[in-house]
C-alpha cells in the first residue's frame, strides 16, 4: 500500500502498473494477489485510507454554524483536496459508472448527505434534501475534475463562481451578517410592523387576525 501510495502521488493520471507496484514494494505479483483481489482493489484501499485522513481533518474544522459560510468552507476543502491529490481524486470520481464507484467516493457521498440532511431538517434549503445533495455533488465533482484537467488550483474563479451560484440556488437568501433565523424573523417582523391596525382590503377580519398571529409567532414578538 505504501509503494502504491507513493506511485499514485507522483502520477498525473493514476495510471500505475502492477509491475511498478511490486517493484516499489520489492515483492512478486503473487504476494500482491495474496492480500488484494487485484490492482484495482489495492488502489481502492490506498485512496480510501488517504481520503479517511482527509475526512478526519475536515471533521476537526471549527464550523461556524452559518449555513452559507459552512457550505462555502466545505466546498473549498473538497475542491482543494482534489486539486492537491489529482490522481486520488480521479480514481474516486473519474468513472461515472455506478457499479464502479470507488469506496472513498461512497464515503464522501455519505458525509455530504448527512450534512445536507441536517441543513434540511433546520429548514435552510429551498429544495429537497436529495435534490440539494445531488446538485452539490455533481457541481463540486465537475468543477474539481475541470480544474484538475486545466492544472489549476482551487482558488480559480470557476470554483468560486459555481460555488456561489449553487449557494444562491439552494439556500434561503440571507442579508450579510444575518443568522438563518434572521432570514425568517426579520421579514416577518417588518411585515407585522407595516400592517395597518385597521381592516385590510381583500382579507376578512378573521383572516387579518390570523395573519397577525402567524407573523407575531414568526417574529417572536407580541401583537
Amino acid at each position: 500500500m505504501r509503494a502504491a501510495e507513493q506511485l499514485l502521488a507522483s502520477s498525473a493520471d493514476g495510471q500505475i502498473s502492477t509491475r511498478e507496484i511490486c517493484s516499489g514494494a520489492q515483492v512478486t505479483a503473487p504476494t500482491l494477489y495474496h492480500h488484494f483481489k487485484d490492482k484495482h482493489a489495492l488502489l481502492d484501499a490506498v485512496v480510501l485510507e488517504g481520503f479517511n485522513t482527509y475526512l478526519d481533518g475536515k471533521r476537526a474544522i471549527a464550523w461556524s454554524g452559518d449555513v452559507l459560510e459552512d457550505f462555502r468552507t466545505g466546498w473549498d476543502v473538497h475542491v482543494s483536496f482534489g486539486c492537491e491529490h489529482p490522481a486520488h481524486y480521479r480514481l474516486m470520481f473519474g468513472n461515472p459508472q455506478a457499479d464502479q464507484t470507488a469506496p472513498a467516493a461512497l464515503v464522501a457521498r455519505d458525509e455530504l448527505a448527512r450534512t445536507v440532511a441536517e441543513w434540511g431538517a433546520k429548514g435552510q434549503l429551498m429544495v429537497s434534501v436529495d435534490a440539494a445533495t445531488e446538485t452539490m455533488s455533481a457541481a463540486a465533482v465537475g468543477v474539481t475534475l475541470q480544474l484538475i484537467a486545466a492544472q489549476a488550483d482551487s482558488t480559480h474563479p470557476i470554483s468560486t463562481n459555481v460555488r456561489d451560484t449553487i449557494a444562491h440556488a439552494l439556500f434561503h437568501p440571507l442579508n450579510p451578517g444575518d443568522t438563518f433565523a434572521d432570514g425568517v424573523t426579520r421579514p416577518a417582523r417588518q411585515l407585522l410592523d407595516a400592517l395597518p391596525r385597521g381592516p385590510l382590503e381583500r382579507l376578512r377580519p378573521t383572516e387579518v387576525a390570523l395573519l397577525r398571529e402567524w407573523l407575531a409567532s414568526l417574529a417572536d414578538s407580541s401583537i
